[in-house]
């Protein structure tokens, strides 16, 4: 009996171990997954902008994680907004004046959704996937 209860403990911890260094290793899932249909950039003169509440957005097209339908999306991207690149299976630090029209791209939100359309919401990250 003791070595079928020492058995199953081992098996259990070796499952959790498994499933942490997975966990520990694998990168943030994006909350939406599609192609950049439109840039939009503030013009820093427009005295709108004086108080930094303008930011600089993307329109996307594409799929939200849980919905297989096609939306449209418009993504803002502040200075916290982290923009990377992926070049084979590295990601490496990419900047606003890098994403064009047509490339493919996977967003993570920070927020909520506007009730408008498109939709609006704040990037955490945007990776250019090509």
């Amino acid at each position: 009996m003791k070595v079928i209860t020492l058995l199953a403990i081992l098996i259990v911890l070796m499952m959790g171990v498994t499933y942490g260094v997975l966990f520990a290793t694998g990168e943030d899932k994006a909350d939406m997954n599609g192609k950049i249909i439109g840039v939009c950039t503030v013009n820093p003169q427009d005295a709108a902008n004086l108080d930094n509440t303008t930011f600089n957005s993307i329109l996307v097209e594409g799929t939200i994680v849980g919905n297989s339908n096609t939306h449209n999306l418009s993504v803002k991207i502040s200075p916290e907004t982290i923009i990377l690149q992926k070049q084979g299976e590295k990601r490496v630090n990419a900047s606003f004046n890098d994403l064009k029209q047509g490339q493919k791209v996977a967003v993570m939100f920070t927020g909520p959704f506007t009730q408008s359309y498109p939709p609006q919401t704040m990037a955490k990250e945007i990776v250019i996937l090509s």
